[in-house]
């Protein structure tokens, strides 16, 4: 893909293999496509998704904000990121039992930050507005298809989904399966199916299952290694 020229805004030199990222996020948006940022941690994954969300803001101009969800040891991180490097962008800190448990003045804001705890909270109110992107930080936080992280997330609506994990896989392949249910919904069949034909078959080492799931989710995930 060529380099996404960005807007004056980003306070910030992009690495080659991090401009790299942001031209695979902008390729991704261009088809309506979601897509794991699975870079090693150190990488800068939060500095892609960052200078992505500016790109966002001054190419497609969004009505809404995006929804960023992040571990609650995290927030901190990501507010200090934006302030260092996009100040431009306007952030809602939706944490804390101070919140003001009120979507009408999302708008004014071009992302809300919250973490797993506080969307399982406010699901009710959450799952009833659209946000422009869904991201997820961390997202192996969702791995277990049963639990109430990923049915919160999974009711979310969104133009287009992200998720940044360096650890997409942490125990086996079904690791992959709700955070790929979240992002591209039906890409990977039923629970049943992919245990049948995937995570089953792979972890008795059968290689042309592992090499057919790799080729089904490869485009899907970029990640670059220290």
């Amino acid at each position: 893909q060529p380099d996404i020229q960005l807007a004056d805004g980003l306070n910030a030199r992009l690495r080659p293999y991090q401009q790299y990222g942001l031209n695979w996020l902008a390729f991704l948006h261009q088809n309506r496509l979601g897509g794991c940022l699975a870079d090693d941690m150190g990488l800068g994954k939060t500095l892609q998704a960052i200078a992505f969300l500016h790109y966002l803001k001054t190419t497609q101009q969004p009505d809404q904000p995006s929804l960023i969800v992040a571990p609650t040891t995290l927030v901190f991180n990501w507010q200090a990121e934006i302030e260092k490097f996009c100040p431009d962008l306007k952030v809602l800190d939706y944490t804390g039992a101070g919140r003001l448990k009120d979507t009408s003045h999302f708008a004014a804001y071009d992302a809300v930050l919250t973490t797993y705890g506080t969307l399982i909270q406010d699901i009710d109110l959450l799952k009833e507005y659209e946000f422009y992107y869904a991201i997820l930080d961390e997202s192996q936080a969702i791995k277990n298809p049963l639990s109430q992280r990923y049915k919160a997330c999974r009711l979310l609506k969104a133009y287009n989904r992200l998720i940044l994990s360096g650890t997409p896989i942490e125990n086996n392949t079904f690791d992959l399966y709700a955070q790929f249910n979240f992002l591209n919904p039906g890409l990977l069949g039923s629970q049943e199916r992919f245990n049948q034909r995937f995570a089953t078959p792979i972890a008795n080492g059968d290689s042309q299952a592992r090499q057919a799931l790799k080729t089904l989710v490869q485009p899907f995930i970029l990640r670059r290694t220290k």
